[in-house]
């Protein structure tokens, strides 16, 4: 995953936005597979995979699990990923929500064009017990990657934190279905940080969702990837800065956060300074007199009472 880390741009300007990528031995261009029967492979490769391995799950010195995956062996009598109970496999269904950045449409991009509706399986070790994330917000993880060859292509032991939008579609998906856990000083090592509690899963990614016809690192083009992971925190972000927190920006509540757009200047709200299109800036309109932020339930209307339409939503209130 040391590529989840690039802005999407990067990782999709190989596969998509360039829409051919250069053969190094043949000298020839090659567009890239059809998406649709590239996940057609990837699937049955994935389940595949979960027939084929088994799952263990530890603890670490803070009781938290680590779950690791191992190759199964015909008569060694260890149920495989798919026929285990004690974490029952979970799927979810996406369509991919990666976006193409230009010069010219830096802010916003262009959702990608695919077809494919994806299943995703993954595992719920822990599910955590602080927030969610959602897809425009900051977490702290760590986490080992591997193809489905076992081959570790990324580790992170030590926590890094990711903004949400820029890592694949897979792994932004899936991580909204956990929640962070504890942080706290350690007595028995000044200076440490114990992290516990927090969401541990495991999820098993179609290339489509994640590198597709990129490489990154040891990893090869058109690889479905797995990952072990602990979402330790999440930091909920004000992605346009404009004192109103993007988690509340998503106006319908969707999870979609590019379809709320209230004055219809094609920028969406959590990216808008001015989200009414009134020529006010958000920010004032959702501070008091003296320039403090009111919390988001207590912005007032357009009488200065609250309830109803909030005033930064609404372009007739002067």
């Amino acid at each position: 995953m040391t590529r989840i880390k690039f802005f999407l741009i990067a990782i999709v300007s190989i596969s998509l936005f360039s829409s051919c990528k250069k053969d190094d031995d043949s000298g020839t261009v090659t567009p890239p597979r059809d998406r649709s029967v590239q996940y057609a492979a990837d699937i049955v490769d994935i389940e595949d995979y979960l027939k084929s391995h088994y799952l263990t799950v530890t603890v670490d010195a803070n009781n938290n699990p680590v779950p690791t995956i191992h190759v199964k062996v015909a008569g060694d009598g260890h149920q495989s990923i798919l026929e285990q109970r004690d974490y029952p496999l979970l799927t979810k269904t996406i369509k991919n929500d990666s976006r193409v950045y230009t010069t010219a449409n830096s802010l916003v991009g262009t959702l990608i064009e695919d077809p494919v509706e994806y299943k995703i399986y993954y595992l719920k070790i822990r599910e955590g017990i602080g927030q969610s994330p959602t897809r425009v917000d900051s977490t702290l993880v760590t986490y080992r990657g591997i193809d489905l060859d076992d081959k570790q292509f990324d580790y992170r032991p030590n926590p890094v934190w990711f903004e949400q939008e820029s890592v694949v579609a897979g792994w932004r998906n899936i991580l909204t279905e956990f929640k962070s856990g504890n942080a706290s000083d350690d007595p028995a090592n000044p200076g440490n940080v114990l992290l516990t509690d927090h969401g541990v899963g495991v999820m098993f990614i179609p290339s489509g969702l994640g590198y597709f016809s990129s490489s990154a690192g040891t990893l090869s083009a058109y690889s479905p990837i797995v990952f072990t992971f602990n979402l330790h925190k999440v930091k909920y972000q004000d992605s346009d800065k404009d004192g109103v927190l993007s988690i509340n920006e998503d106006l319908n509540g969707n999870g979609d956060y590019y379809d709320d757009d209230t004055d219809g200047d094609g920028i969406p709200n959590f990216l808008d300074t001015d989200d009414d299109g009134d020529g006010t800036l958000t920010k004032r309109e959702v501070s008091d007199s003296f320039g403090r932020l009111y919390q988001f339930e207590l912005i007032p209307n357009c009488q200065g009472t609250t309830g109803g339409l909030k005033r930064h939503l609404d372009s007739g209130c002067k």
